[in-house]
């Protein structure tokens, strides 16, 4: 039975979190089935590995653990329709098919696929629907289809939604699961880009529905590392252990000093367990 669930839009402005850094300088771009979207890749490295953003911010949310994630791997990441450099949907479109498209583009036939929130749902989608592209997963405070929300993040998500309605983004970015309560310079770092990229607001509900996938998680068979920080909401703690429970082999860590968005507090520490992970992953492919 198909459990209700939270649209993508909501699920992004409950899990409104931290960091964001400048815009991509001067991105590329690779077309994409009704539009193009702006990507950007470094290192050199012999395994790859893509960054999935939230649904919030856009790809400049990885700044901070990007030059240590270089350093080892040939990375890409990109900013989905309508956020950050890349234009706005004009039509419903498969954000797999997106994500596929960039890959092909950055010359990768496989990798290690790291989705935060909203991209971690998107990650697990197309881990089901091409297996053979990936090496492993990295799921950060993952959003996937099926689960069921429970009243506190509902009520929560409605009160972020009314805050940027408002146009109260200093508000809305004091929800006490996105940061810890000392990290100001991250909590300017979020409003700075929230205020320069408003399209990313309500850019993914142009993202087609996905089917129910949380029956489907026996059939990942690739390495995967659940990532949690220690200040997130409940629901996603939960999320989390149902994702352990239910994707074969999968490990969860629970990250300290950082909340939803861990990697912007935390990016070396961030960095050395996405490494190590990377490192491994995809070993045994033939």
């Amino acid at each position: 039975m198909r459990l209700p669930s939270t649209p993508a839009w909501a699920i992004a402005a409950g899990c409104l979190l931290l960091g964001a850094a400048p815009a991509l300088a001067a991105p590329a771009f690779v077309p994409v089935e009704g539009g193009k979207v702006a990507y950007e890749t470094c290192g050199s490295g012999p395994k790859a590995l893509v960054l999935l953003h939230d649904g919030i911010l856009d790809s400049s949310a990885f700044d901070a653990a990007w030059p240590k994630l270089c350093a080892r791997f040939k990375v890409v990441r990109y900013d989905r329709r309508g956020y950050g450099n890349s234009p706005a949907a004009t039509a419903l479109y498969d954000a797999v098919g997106d994500l596929a498209a960039v890959m092909k583009a950055a010359g990768i036939d496989h990798a290690t696929v790291l989705g935060s929130s909203s991209g971690g749902g998107i990650a697990v989608d197309f881990a089901l629907a091409h297996p053979e592209a990936v090496d492993g997963l990295v799921l950060v405070g993952a959003a996937v289809n099926g689960f069921k929300p429970t009243d506190h993040f509902t009520k929560r998500t409605m009160t972020l939604v009314g805050l940027l309605s408002q146009g109260r983004l200093a508000d809305a970015v004091k929800d006490p699961y996105i940061l810890t309560p000392g990290a100001e310079a991250q909590r300017a770092f979020v409003l700075a880009d929230l205020t320069a990229h408003p399209s990313n607001f309500g850019a993914s509900r142009m993202i087609k529905d996905g089917p129910e996938v949380m029956g489907r998680l026996d059939e990942i068979k690739v390495p995967t590392l659940i990532v949690t920080g220690e200040i997130d909401m409940p629901d996603v703690h939960a999320h989390a252990g149902a994702l352990e429970a239910l994707i074969p082999g999968a490990r969860r860590i629970i990250m300290t000093g950082g909340g939803h968005f861990i990697y912007l507090e935390r990016p070396d520490a961030f960095a050395d367990v996405v490494g190590g992970f990377v490192e491994k992953a995809g070993d045994s492919r033939p």
